[in-house]
């Protein structure tokens, strides 16, 4: 830590479903100085209040990505993803707030930041809310070509991203993950273990919870998440096909990216599509069900685990997420359709009963609550901010 100044970091967002948990631990731990926002306008907004923004950005984003939806060859394997995170990076750069103490990045959309923050000798934390990016597109096209997906290629990052994601990999003192699973893609591709971070989340217990009374209800399994290539919905359409339950439903809920379309239209009447829903609705969804199922190819977490956990409902995941991490044994293998449709049958004929929900929401309660994630970064920062273990480098 430099001296002089009052601790307080520079946090960077960027895609993501829990960039407001981490902003709601840092300002927790009374460490944040200011958080560059993402969406859905650049803005930088600094403890005191003072809120900087860009006329303009969303709107040039917005045309960004029009013009690759109506190029017919770039548009059919490339996407603006990098112009986008760069565009970000670079204002976020600039506005670097020379007061802080700390940079915590996140990934694909901080490398010229933390290459400045090198520079002024500020210790750089990685958020790293996915897999390692050759892990990603390596299950991408295997997902791709397996199933004959359509020609947006919606889950496939750029190659000049992974390019941008490993470098800002290299530049990090500390790279921060959210499993087991990612830790151990980092430790096969060369990253240090004394450099990667295992910082589990957390979810609202207050908000997520069982039904206030037992009621009889439908025998119902639900899905909550993006219905895109890597999510494995359609290898749950097909167990679920092949099982045909005579009474039970299957509900799926979350915004579909264009080549699943086909995907969802050839098992159209087997399962209710719910639309997206926001997540204060979730605890409604989750309380109605009696089961999740999250058949995920590639997970750096999945946050409805613990959602569905703190509601009180059995969960079927695969063992690329942090299924192992939070519910221990009895995940299984990720494009499964054998796996996938045993474990539906599992519960179909042995349905949790109330002792079991009420195990898993405890479980949730003694580890997995945001307060518990709070603890989390607290500790981390005290170890690695507060107490100035890092060696700063310059590039």
């Amino acid at each position: 830590m430099r001296e002089g100044l009052s601790p307080g970091g520079y946090l960077l967002t960027g895609p993501g479903s829990y960039t407001h948990l981490l902003a709601q631990a840092l300002r927790h731990c009374k460490s944040l100085y200011a958080v560059a926002h993402y969406y859905p306008e650049w803005s930088l907004e600094k403890r005191d209040g003072a809120r900087r923004s860009v006329w303009g950005y969303s709107g040039l984003i917005w045309g960004l990505w029009a013009l690759w939806r109506r190029l017919p060859f770039i548009g059919s394997y490339e996407t603006p993803r990098l112009w986008q995170y760069a565009l970000y990076d670079a204002l976020c750069a600039r506005h670097f707030p020379p007061e802080a103490t700390f940079l915590w990045a996140w990934s694909g959309t901080s490398l010229y930041t933390m290459q400045k923050a090198r520079a002024l000798g500020v210790p750089v934390f990685l958020e790293f809310p996915a897999s390692h990016p050759r892990v990603w597109n390596d299950i991408a096209y295997k997902a791709y070509q397996l199933q004959g997906l359509g020609k947006g290629k919606y889950a496939l990052l750029p190659k000049q991203l992974v390019h941008r994601m490993e470098k800002e990999l290299a530049l990090a003192d500390k790279v921060i993950v959210l499993s087991s699973f990612v830790r151990r893609q980092m430790e096969e591709r060369g990253i240090p273990p004394e450099k990667i971070e295992v910082l589990p989340l957390g979810v609202e217990a207050d908000l997520f919870r069982p039904a206030a009374k037992l009621q009889r209800k439908p025998f119902r399994f639900l899905y909550v998440g993006r219905v895109d290539p890597l999510k494995g919905v359609q290898y749950l359409l097909e167990a679920w096909k092949r099982a045909r339950f005579p009474q039970a439903e299957l509900w799926i809920v979350g915004h579909v990216v264009e080549e699943m379309k086909p995907i969802l239209a050839k098992y159209d009447g087997f399962f209710w599509y719910m639309g997206h829903r926001p997540r204060e609705a979730l605890p409604e969804l989750y309380q109605a069900a009696t089961a999740l199922v999250f058949p995920t190819l590639l997970d750096s977490f999945g946050l409805v685990i613990l959602e569905a956990m703190a509601c009180g409902l059995p969960v079927i995941t695969t063992t690329h997420s942090a299924g192992p991490d939070v519910l221990g044994e009895g995940c299984i293998p990720p494009a499964d359709v054998e796996a996938l449709q045993v474990a539906l049958e599992r519960i179909y004929t042995h349905p949790a009963p109330q002792e079991e929900g009420q195990a898993l929401r405890k479980r949730v309660e003694a580890n997995y609550t945001v307060e518990h994630y709070f603890a989390r970064v607290g500790a981390f920062l005290a170890k690695n901010v507060a107490q100035n273990s890092l060696s700063p480098r310059t590039t």
